[in-house]
């Protein structure tokens, strides 16, 4: 069933329920006027301030006696209502439901949000939708439709409800097309929400998306966008040259978090990121941030993979001298790299008939060695198991 019938349904559902009240259901009192006067007031009264205080009344009455009657009506307030005050109100307290409770709720939401013309209030709507991923998945139509909206704030609040929606259902990424011209708006925050929202759709034409944003990481001089750039290309996981390659320049940047959440995401990227061997070994040779130099040792092995490791030891075996490395965490996740090459890339190279082969084998042996009377317990123990792993051959594999 498409969301359009779901939500046609779900409305007649609600129209009943306002038609359904027996003479006999009970109608408690709420600061001295019964729920159906309330009610009353909010279809009726003049005053939109009234109208207003009367939704709001609603609200507490249905946490406090579970009413039949009041969402209904509270819904209806924000789908006809002519005050923006009223409809506002209406939104907020359909926000406070709880989330076994939406369901009386959310087709309301969605079809106030398609009819809307105030910004402020189709940014209460938008909130509203947001604390229940599933109504975003519902309202994508109209929360697409709000990412035109003239107030910076609710094209925020829209990209991160699709951005919600995008947990929910692959449909989502149908808002892509109208989230991609966001990534120029001259807002920061709806730049940002833009670049969150396009990670987490998995839109059609990521690859173009991901270029599009490795660009912008090469242009864009704010942190807080150039650390959501680089969390969004991870999650789209496109693997380009061009991607990798402004990853690569990120590694250079003043900012702390945009170095480390680069050095992450080229370790992610497997050996699809060895044109960044280079400057991952820069990071972690030169990074005055210890975290850091220690993503960039895991990041540099992933780049490389073991033959690629291997190839590099002459430059890494030095790093594993305190001198060179004081902190640690960075001689411990060197340790590993190395000693995950295990037999098959350095063990068998101590029998080698080259000589040269046979001598490099031995001086990364002897380096892993001394790390076994490093000052940490910690850097000694990985040594060990890594002198271990290199000197055992493994059992030849049994024929089934």
């Amino acid at each position: 069933m498409s969301p359009a019938a779901r939500l046609a349904g779900a409305l007649a559902v609600v129209g009943l329920a306002l038609t359904s009240a027996r003479a006999d259901d009970k109608d408690p009192e709420f600061e001295g006027q019964t729920v159906s006067k309330w009610i009353d007031t909010v279809q009726k009264d003049s005053s939109a301030r009234k109208r207003a205080l009367a939704v709001e009344a609603l609200g507490k009455i249905w946490v406090a006696h579970k009413h039949k009657d009041v969402l209904p009506n509270v819904g209806r307030a924000l789908r006809v209502d002519p005050s923006p005050a009223v409809r506002t109100q209406a939104a907020i307290v359909l926000a406070g439901l709880k989330q076994d409770e939406i369901k009386y709720g959310s087709a309301d939401l969605v079809a106030a949000l398609g009819t809307e013309k105030e910004s402020r209030v189709r940014k209460e709507i938008v909130l509203a939708m947001s604390k229940f991923p599933e109504v975003c998945a519902l309202g994508l139509e109209p929360l697409t439709a709000s990412l035109k909206d003239p107030e910076p704030a609710v094209k925020v609040a829209a990209a991160e409800a699709i951005a919600l929606a995008g947990a929910q259902t692959k449909t989502a990424r149908s808002a892509a097309p109208d989230l991609v011209p966001l990534l120029k708006d001259s807002e920061k925050s709806v730049r940002t929400a833009a670049v969150y929202a396009l990670g987490r759709i998995q839109p059609e034409g990521a690859s173009t998306i991901s270029e599009t944003m490795a660009l912008m990481l090469g242009t864009e001089k704010d942190a807080d966008i150039k650390r959501e750039l680089i969390a969004s290309i991870g999650l789209l996981a496109e693997k380009s040259e061009v991607v990798v390659k402004a990853l690569a320049a990120a590694l250079s940047d003043k900012n702390d978090e945009v170095r480390r959440g680069a050095a992450r995401t080229l370790g992610t990227f497997g050996t699809a990121a060895g044109v960044a061997a280079d400057e991952l070994f820069k990071v972690l040779t030169t990074d005055a941030v210890k975290d850091i130099r220690v993503d960039a040792v895991r990041a540099f092995g992933s780049a490389l993979g073991p033959a690629g490791v291997k190839a590099r030891l002459k430059d890494l075996r030095p790093q594993l001298d305190p001198s060179k490395q004081p902190d640690f965490e960075v001689r411990l996740a060197l340790v590993d790299e190395i000693g995950a090459l295990g037999y098959e890339y350095i063990g068998a190279d101590l029998t080698s008939p080259d000589k040269g082969v046979k001598a490099e084998a031995l001086e990364t042996l002897g380096a892993l060695r001394s790390r076994q009377a490093d000052p940490q317990v910690k850097v000694r123990e990985a040594a060990a198991q890594a002198v271990r792993k290199i000197e055992k051959k493994p059992e030849p594999k049994k024929e089934p």
